[in-house]
């Protein structure tokens, strides 16, 4: 899901007008594949494996397409490479899942209605050896862009609604999600059955001055309870915590400058099993700031700076800070190009050693987007 923000994100950077009398959300046919790389180094290794490095590399693959003039689809997919390393090195290879949404425009673009489709593509099963690898690309702290390459078949009904309210636009947005059953291990016999999962968000947006635009958004997610069924398995069930994420934007453009704020707050509760199968709450807190200029028609530079802090409870957690750089380039009317590079250095606390880890992080993104 990471990865599908930020390429729906690159899509909507350069919107195209909608063509008359459509009020899909997706006017235009848009696509967009490239290349991502993220790596992260622990000074003193990190974990009961020692893990010294964990890195991924993947080939995306983003399409959206006007389906008549009320409708419209995306689909996301791509082929990732994860890998870590301690005293050996464990990765894997694949195909993730492929999601394909439908998205229906009900009126005059006030509200959408949707049908998302997880198609299982990707492998869901793997050895007990290479866990390690999946729980490092799936912290929240280090936010690979794939976290996982497969699950089971998962569907997703929402419905968003949009209206002006004085100086404001505020936005109400509902979603239920269904997963079906699948096997995590390869080498046990071990069925792991999600529960439902519903999810509403609250959003706003208005202008303030001339030339800038403020954001505000909470989205609150709950689960029923996850099932777990086989030999072995010491919770036979898991009930998550609620999560809540809060999110604040700010943007503001003179001449050919543009500088934009963004910040996040993710917050976790603390789950529940009828087992020893400890779970803690933990939040992630991220401020990033832009600054773009445009040099010529064709050429955006925008140098950009984060700020990550992970705190779990009981532990010091971690922090990151990202110093880094993009460049958005016309190549034709259809054609264009984001490039990004990226180093993160920061620490992380290892509960096993009771002592900071030195982190350093190297990140290279490049896009390719075409439009007709």
């Amino acid at each position: 899901m990471r990865i599908r923000f930020a390429l729906l994100a690159v899509l909507a950077g350069a919107p195209p007008l909608a063509a008359q009398g459509a009020t899909a959300l997706y006017t235009r046919w848009n696509a967009v594949s490239g290349f991502e790389y993220q790596r992260y180094h622990f000074a003193k290794g990190l974990g009961v494996d020692n893990v010294t490095s964990a890195s991924q590399w993947s080939l995306p693959l983003v399409i959206v397409a006007p389906v008549g003039r009320q409708m419209s689809l995306d689909l996301t997919t791509h082929l990732a490479h994860s890998s870590v390393t301690s005293a050996t090195s464990q990765s894997f290879t694949g195909l993730t899942d492929t999601q394909l949404r439908l998205l229906y425009t009900l009126g005059r673009d006030r509200a959408v209605a949707s049908v998302s489709i997880n198609l299982p593509t990707g492998k869901h099963s793997f050895p007990t050896s290479k866990f390690v690898v999946s729980s490092s690309m799936s912290s929240p702290f280090l936010s690979f862009p794939v976290s996982t390459l497969g699950s089971g078949f998962g569907i997703t009904g929402g419905l968003a609604y949009a209206v002006p309210a004085g100086k404001w636009n505020l936005g109400l947005a509902a979603s239920m999600r269904y997963a079906s059953s699948y096997e995590p291990f390869s080498d046990q016999s071990v069925t792991y059955n999600p529960g439902l999962e519903g999810r509403l968000r609250v959003g706003a947006d208005r202008l303030v001055g001339e030339r800038g635009r403020l954001l505000v958004g909470m989205t609150y997610s709950t689960f029923s309870t996850d099932e777990f069924s086989g030999s072995g398995i010491p919770c036979a069930w898991y009930n998550p915590g609620a999560r809540i994420i809060g999110d604040l934007g700010y943007g503001y453009t003179w001449g050919r400058t543009t500088v934009a704020f963004g910040a996040w707050d993710y917050y976790r509760a603390a789950g529940s099993s009828n087992a020893a199968c400890p779970d803690a709450k933990e939040n992630v807190i991220n401020a990033e700031l832009r600054v773009g200029r445009q040099l010529s028609p064709r050429l955006v530079i925008e140098p950009l700076l984060s700020f990550r802090q992970w705190s779990p409870a009981n532990i010091s957690g971690g922090r990151l800070v990202t110093v880094g750089a993009s460049a958005r380039i016309g190549i034709s009317d259809r054609v264009s190009a984001t490039v990004t590079g990226r180093i993160e250095p920061g620490w992380v606390y290892d509960p096993v050693h009771a002592d900071r880890s030195n982190v350093t992080g190297t990140g290279l993104s490049m896009y390719l987007r075409y439009q007709r």
